[in-house]
């Protein structure tokens, strides 16, 4: 969520605190849809906010990396994304496939073994528009893994979208770099969004899940990151007041949409368009707008940890619903929802923070690319044991 994205918040060189409170509003509304709470079915816009920080968050940290040649700043980008998102993805897969074998008992299911290994590979979306899944669909259980998919289609999107930001800088003189780049992600937007607009109806299990239909919630972000700053700070006041609108807008968008909305489709725009707005105004707005109440400290700290939450969360959230005796009161969710948090902190101080910052690991790019095969094989070796056990394959 999600959306996973780089833990720097910085847009254009500046640390921007109400990025972490905006991630905070999309990670627990992410938990909320779903731990059934009434009133948020539309919940799941979460993870569109994440996929709108994450463009914006990624294209400003690209766009200030230094004139180094293509093929290094493609490894620093890479060797840096994989610090960050792949050992405390693997931490969860592990931590799942063993707590599922463990707990579930016969009701275990040996489809999960294959969709943790897609999702060790950041493929977990395709596996799903394989198999015909769905958060959606009522008395079916859904692959307890299912979440992985948003982290596949950002890690997909920043497959090649590095290398068209650093081909453009390379390519095209200073003066006119940004203006080539906004060209090219309205042109993105246009043709992705068509698409999502086209598919959805047609097929809506393929919509949800493509990456085709998704880029252009991350090319909105990296426009806004484009956009020239200076224009956000000439009407602090009008931005306030237009972020108070896009709050207003997300928080419809939240009410109104449910598991029957043809979405992403059209209606996406709504939550996208909103943080997209959220991004641009909290470059320059009063006391008291929406950037002061998502700059405060302890939003920003659930910011801090969203990555971890949203990775851990669906577990918790739904293993217990496919055990045996299923367990669904209110109370055991209050307890789910703790354990996520508990799991949650514990991967970000001692998982994320101390690889993400290691010193060995930045010098090192064959380091870190041994990392990733490391948890790779970490996560396929845990599902052919756990296979055995149960024997299934």
């Amino acid at each position: 969520m999600v959306s996973a994205t780089d833990a720097s918040v910085e847009g254009r060189g500046s640390f921007r605190p109400d990025i972490q409170g905006l991630r905070a509003v999309a990670v627990v509304l992410v938990i909320l849809v779903h731990a059934s709470v009434p009133g948020l079915e539309g919940g799941y816009v979460g993870v569109d906010i994440f996929f709108v920080i994450s463009g914006f968050v990624i294209t400003g940290l690209l766009l200030r990396q230094p004139p180094r040649s293509v093929r290094e700043n493609l490894g620093h980008f890479y060797a840096r994304r994989i610090r960050r998102i792949v050992p405390a993805a693997t931490l969860t897969l592990v931590a799942t496939v063993v707590a599922a074998y463990l707990l579930l008992g016969v009701n275990f299911e040996s489809q999960l073994l294959g969709d943790v290994r897609w999702a060790s590979m950041f493929a977990a979306n395709f596996r799903l528009i394989n198999t015909g899944s769905n958060y959606f669909v009522p008395g079916i259980a859904p692959s307890l893994v299912t979440h992985y998919w948003s982290l596949a289609v950002e890690e997909q999107f920043y497959l090649f979208y590095p290398l068209v930001v650093f081909s453009l800088t390379w390519i095209t003189p200073r003066r006119y770099r940004e203006l080539t780049l906004a060209i090219f992600l309205i042109v993105a937007i246009a043709v992705s969004a068509w698409w999502s607009f086209h598919l959805t109806p047609i097929n809506p299990v393929t919509a949800y899940y493509s990456p085709f239909t998704r880029f252009w919630e991350l090319a909105l972000g990296g426009l806004v990151a484009v956009l020239p700053a200076a224009w956000a700070r000439r009407s602090p006041r009008l931005n306030s007041a237009v972020a108070i609108l896009a709050v207003a807008v997300l928080g419809t968008a939240v009410w109104r949409l449910n598991a029957n909305s043809v979405f992403p489709g059209v209606l996406a725009w709504w939550p996208c368009a909103a943080s997209a707005v959220l991004l641009w105004t909290g470059q320059a707005s009063v006391k008291g707008a929406p950037a002061s109440w998502l700059s405060w400290r302890p939003v920003r700290y659930v910011g801090d940890i969203s990555y971890s939450l949203y990775l851990w969360h669906y577990p918790w959230l739904m293993l217990p619903l496919q055990r045996v005796q299923p367990i669904s009161s209110p109370m055991a969710r209050v307890v789910e929802v703790a354990g996520t948090a508990a799991c949650a902190v514990v991967s970000y101080h001692f998982v994320e923070n101390p690889i993400r910052h290691s010193r060995r690991l930045s010098r090192d790019g064959w380091v870190t690319a041994l990392l990733l095969l490391i948890c790779i094989a970490l996560s396929w070796n845990v599902t052919l044991l756990i296979g055995r056990l149960a024997h299934v394959s």
